[in-house]
């Protein structure tokens, strides 16, 4: 039993001496040559300690001798690990306040180019972003930078969608960073090139290299309502407007009230239908026509039925699918006086994100939701 104990009290001394030696190797600025001497040095004189100096204290007359030799040895272990004795209490409290000695992380940085352009030093600024992809080939930020310097501030296009070719073909690129890139080559496109065409073909490239993902889902949305060439052309060539020379007398007369257009539903109901039936995925075509039924044609259970289409949908972003779910309960109580319906539409959010901040919101709502005094149901007319 006793030789065991000493096995254990041997164990954990080497344990502790070893970790410290590393924690000192790792933060030491010294070098790992110093500390291996010092660590050498303390083992001769630790040894010389234990063996002959502390035996000599303890002994009667050896003890004049032992006990000055004693606290010589135990000075010199002091100031040789003093640094690291103090360390071990004031590096704790000095890394709350300058971070500690971790080596940080290297990364660009592009104040200089950005102060540069500032200063309306494109080459300068494009230089400087160049110098630090350089050393940094794979920032996708860095690339961006290079790209915007190129199309917005050097009116080089075919060089930044050059640029943004370079950066998809990135190992381990982000399906949100090739919708990034590749919405912003379609701007560019739109803006600079005048190119509904060129600009469409970049979007559907998100739905390829990003498939089944939610970049190449709302890359479909943005398909769905896209740019034509015959919008830009008709913005190319809109005519000046031409200010009529108003009434001076316009304040003497009697004001006529004009009554406001009224909106054609049945032609809009089918340029929704047209649009839905190009795309079934249109988002914003199949809500218009939602609402449509609901606000203006009162068919109540259409307009449900179009916004239960859009809940069930598969892939749908959680954040479209809470606020539809939202509509669907609000509607609920507002036009059928359902309470118990609309909470029962509110306790999907949880199901569906449990332990979420939409889930914390939907209880909230549901503990307001009150039946509406004096309602009217009124029979969807269909």
């Amino acid at each position: 039993m006793e030789l065991a104990l000493k096995i254990l009290e041997w164990t954990a001394g080497l344990a502790a001496f070893g970790w410290f030696f590393w924690w000192r190797m790792k933060r030491s600025e010294a070098g790992e040559g110093v500390i291996i001497t010092k660590v050498l040095v303390t083992g001769v004189l630790v040894f010389a300690l234990v063996r002959h100096v502390a035996p000599l204290a303890l002994d009667g007359y050896g003890a004049i001798v032992g006990v000055p030799l004693l606290a010589a040895i135990l000075i010199m272990l002091s100031i040789m690990w003093r640094h690291e004795i103090l360390g071990i209490v004031a590096d704790p409290l000095g890394d709350m306040i300058d971070g500690g000695k971790e080596q940080v992380k290297p990364q660009p940085f592009y104040t200089h180019a950005e102060a540069r352009r500032m200063a309306g030093d494109i080459p300068g600024a494009v230089a400087a972003v160049r110098e630090q992809l350089e050393k940094f080939p794979s920032d996708f930020d860095g690339r961006m930078r290079l790209a915007a310097l190129l199309a917005e501030d050097s009116e080089d296009l075919p060089g930044a969608l050059a640029v943004i070719e370079d950066t998809l073909q990135l190992p381990g690129i982000e399906p949100g960073q090739i919708s990034y890139a590749l919405n912003t080559a379609a701007d560019w496109h739109l803006k600079f090139a005048r190119d509904a065409e060129s600009a469409r073909l970049a979007v559907e490239r998100i739905t390829t290299l990003a498939a089944g993902t939610n970049a190449a889902l709302r890359a479909q949305q943005r398909l769905a309502n896209f740019t034509t060439q015959e919008t830009i052309e008709r913005e190319d060539n809109r005519k000046e407007i031409v200010i009529p020379e108003s009434d001076r007398k316009l304040g003497l007369k009697r004001k006529k009230f004009a009554a406001p257009e009224k909106l054609d539903i049945n032609a809009e109901e089918a340029r929704l239908r047209g649009r839905l039936a190009k795309n079934a995925n249109d988002w914003t075509a199949r809500e218009e026509l939602a609402r449509l039924y609901v606000e203006q044609f009162e068919f109540y259970e259409r307009g449900l039925q179009e916004l239960e289409i859009l809940i069930t949908t598969p892939r749908q972003p959680q954040r479209e699918v809470v606020r539809w779910l939202h509509q669907r309960a609000d509607w609920q109580v507002k036009l059928f006086n359902d309470v118990e319906g609309g909470r029962a539409t509110l306790k999907r959010i949880q199901t569906l994100y449990p332990k979420t901040a939409a889930a914390e919101r939907a209880g909230i709502a549901m503990l307001h939701l009150q039946p509406i005094s004096k309602f009217t149901k009124k029979k969807a007319e269909e």
